[in-house]
């Protein structure tokens, strides 16, 4: 039989915790979502899923993860600027009612924890500070921000005052933050090892805020295990790399969440490992329309592939005609 105290705790998972994780999130976020839920719930802090406006296409399963929820209201213009600034003001609502929450941590949707109890380490690691971002070099990066709870509070009141004086157009949330930062004298920790574009790119050495290639060498990687879903799942296509481990993806239903494109290739390279459907989702997700190719999937051989032995004749149409450098393309220079 389970004591009355002890109900009480299970009914109240917010009273042991000393921090809030606040997972900003849209439509967009649903193909990671509820494996980068189970992630932060895992690391044993209280987790609020501030996601955009609810349109019926949260399944059950997913709702059930994390310990509640915020929905912002209809927004106009801007929509990744208001989204993300919105949703911190809304779970702003649920710590400012309670004050054993000493931090908080605001994380995009499409990001994950491997190593989530590393969040104490993070806080060791943040010290007297007010802020630390998973990257900062002039702006402070919003992917992944550990905040002493005042701090947040006092974000979020600045936040309000700039969104009744300023067009939502004329910032970002990044440089909002920084010249928040700048203007309070706020105390922001730069971690000691930030993610940086491989050589060969044309941003090579510099930060990578969004952890695109999956770099082992960060100080969130290393501590958290932390891996920006999005951002590797966007540049594995576009630069014919390895796409995310199926493992983060939900395939539910044939892939619903996918896009049409992932669903006709990446979907079937995941059910298969047939690599020719992975040489078709390059082919098709080519960084023009220019320069996009729509092939049966006998244009990548007969048979099944599972290596890269014949990539150099049956892989994509521009490593074929030796036309193809993942550091050379058109948007990079735009």
């Amino acid at each position: 039989m389970v004591a009355t105290s002890d109900r009480f705790i299970e009914n109240n998972p917010l009273v042991d915790s000393n921090m809030a994780i606040i997972v900003t999130s849209f439509n967009g976020h649903l193909p990671f979502l509820k494996n980068t839920l189970l992630g932060y719930m895992s690391s044993g802090k209280y987790v609020i899923s501030s996601f955009d406006r609810h349109m019926g296409t949260i399944p059950e399963d997913i709702f059930a993860v994390p310990h509640s929820w915020t929905f912002k209201h209809l927004t106009h213009g801007a929509e990744k600027r208001n989204g993300w600034l919105w949703d911190i003001v809304y779970g702003a609502g649920i710590i400012h009612l309670f004050e054993n929450f000493e931090y908080v941590f605001t994380v995009n949707g499409d990001c994950v924890w491997d190593k989530p109890k590393g969040v104490e380490d993070i806080i060791e690691l943040m010290d007297d500070n007010d802020i630390m971002s998973s990257s900062s070099n002039g702006i402070i990066h919003t992917c992944s921000v550990i905040w002493k709870r005042q701090t947040f509070m006092d974000f979020v009141s600045y936040i309000r005052n700039n969104l009744n004086k300023n067009r939502p157009e004329s910032y970002s949330p990044e440089v909002l933050l920084r010249d928040w930062a700048l203007l309070y004298n706020i105390k922001v920790k730069v971690p000691p090892l930030q993610a940086k574009y491989p050589q060969g790119h044309l941003h090579a050495g510099a930060i990578d805020h969004y952890s695109s290639y999956h770099q082992e060498d960060s100080t969130w990687k290393q501590l958290l295990g932390y891996r920006n879903l999005g951002g590797e799942h966007k540049w594995s296509c576009l630069e014919h790399l390895e796409p995310v481990p199926r493992r983060y993806f939900d395939l539910r239903n044939n892939g619903e969440f996918l896009s049409k494109h992932e669903k006709d290739t990446l979907l079937n390279y995941y059910l298969t490992q047939d690599r020719r459907w992975l040489y078709m989702y390059w082919d098709q997700g080519e960084d023009s329309y220019y320069n996009r190719k729509y092939y049966p999937l006998e244009h990548y051989g007969n048979n099944a592939l599972h290596d890269d032995s014949k990539r150099k004749e049956l892989g994509p149409d521009s490593e074929r005609k030796g036309l193809f450098n993942r550091f050379d393309l058109d948007f990079m220079n735009k």
